[in-house]
């Protein structure tokens, strides 16, 4: 993972966007996950913060027009990723909020916005425009039989999933291998 957080990295990253854009147009995948990396202890949050913006703000040029948008995911710093930078729902949406194009957005994680103890109606708010894909882990009524220890389960209210017109996606272990088990677990969604 190239650490956005660092300014060495810039060009880089904005290197392998280029290419991962190509295979994401051939793929037909119009959504990138931009995960931000550790956080530098030499470096302050502030200074890391606008390396972040900067280069997610860079990608804007290589981006525009193509049908591809990377979305910054903020991952939980409290368990699973402690030593990552973006750690925040709200920091990520302000952050794609100064940027202001409409290339880059978020990958918001209920699972991981959950363990952060984020309430989906708080952090997401009005600016569900910034949210590029949904992923919905370890949610109680898709994990039949796998729960991972010692791990608060995502709120189970996800009526904004309802009237949200972007990707989401559903990270579990099926019961079957068929679609009708994805059916399924889309139906216990609500």
């Amino acid at each position: 993972m190239i650490r956005l957080t660092d300014a060495g990295n810039k060009e880089k990253w904005l290197d392998g966007l280029r290419d991962s854009v190509a295979v994401a147009q051939k793929l037909g995948a119009p959504v990138l996950i931009a995960q931000a990396g550790d956080d530098l202890p030499d470096l302050s949050r502030e200074t890391q913060r606008v390396e972040l913006t900067e280069a997610l703000r860079a990608a804007t040029d290589i981006l525009e027009g193509t049908g591809v948008r990377p979305g910054a995911e903020p991952l939980n710093t409290r368990i699973d990723h402690i030593v990552c930078f973006l750690g925040s729902t709200t920091e990520g949406l302000d952050i794609a909020d100064e940027i202001d194009r409409p290339e880059i957005g978020i990958v918001y994680g209920i699972y991981h916005s959950a363990v952060m103890l984020e309430r989906t109606e708080d952090v997401i708010g009005n600016r569900i425009s910034r949210d590029i894909h949904v992923q919905i882990a370890d949610h109680p009524r898709l994990q039949r039989s796998r729960r991972r220890q010692n791990r608060p389960p995502p709120p189970a209210r996800l009526a904004f999933v309802q009237s949200y017109d972007c990707s989401v996606g559903l990270e579990y272990r099926p019961a079957r291998a068929d679609a009708d088990d994805v059916s399924s677990a889309v139906r216990a969604l609500g």
